[in-house]
């Protein structure tokens, strides 16, 4: 299959699966990588133990990383630890993603901004993210008003003014085909 997203990051199916803390650890981001999308370990409040860990069970397989900026400001190592294991691509939720955007760039990972409102969808394309997962108040219960569906097509616009070749992916409430 052949989209913006399979090209930027290199899949064979358009599918990537959410960096839940503790819940999307490296055998589930290994078995959707393997599937043909881009599988995500979710290091939001992981420490270096727990991501080494993750990282192993993913084995060989070219897995991605996810972390929420603010709690990854009090921890900057584990990023530094976790590029350090070349994951194919790193997202960054909840907050400003400009304190990390030029580690991950220098890695050679690809930078996903995860946005929940348009002023953290303008930062993204500041510091020049390669996706923008567009999330709305039903992904995981993260406490947001806004929902999945009003929320994509006002990001859609800005991207197709700012960043007309950057990657946009809706995540909360897309359960099956219909919703797409």
């Amino acid at each position: 299959m052949d989209t913006r997203l399979t090209r930027a990051l290199s899949l064979r199916l358009p599918v990537l699966s959410a960096p839940m803390a503790f819940a999307a650890g490296g055998a589930l981001a290994a078995a959707v990588s393997r599937a043909g999308g881009l599988g995500l370990i979710g290091g939001g409040y992981g420490d270096d133990t727990w991501l080494a860990e993750q990282f192993t069970q993913a084995g060989d397989a070219r897995v991605g990383v996810g972390f929420i900026t603010w709690a990854l400001r009090k921890s900057p190592h584990l990023l530094t630890e976790s590029l350090r294991r070349k994951p194919a691509a790193v997202m960054l939720s909840f907050g400003d993603p400009r304190p990390f955007a030029d580690e991950i760039r220098a890695s050679g990972a690809r930078l996903i901004c995860q946005c929940q409102d348009l002023g953290h969808v303008m930062d993204a394309v500041e510091v020049g993210a390669d996706v923008i997962v567009a999330q709305g108040a039903e992904a995981g219960g993260h406490g947001r008003t806004r929902g999945t569906l009003s929320l994509v097509p006002e990001v859609a616009d800005h991207l197709a003014a700012h960043a007309p070749d950057t990657p946009l992916v809706a995540a909360g409430g897309i359960a099956d085909g219909r919703g797409l």
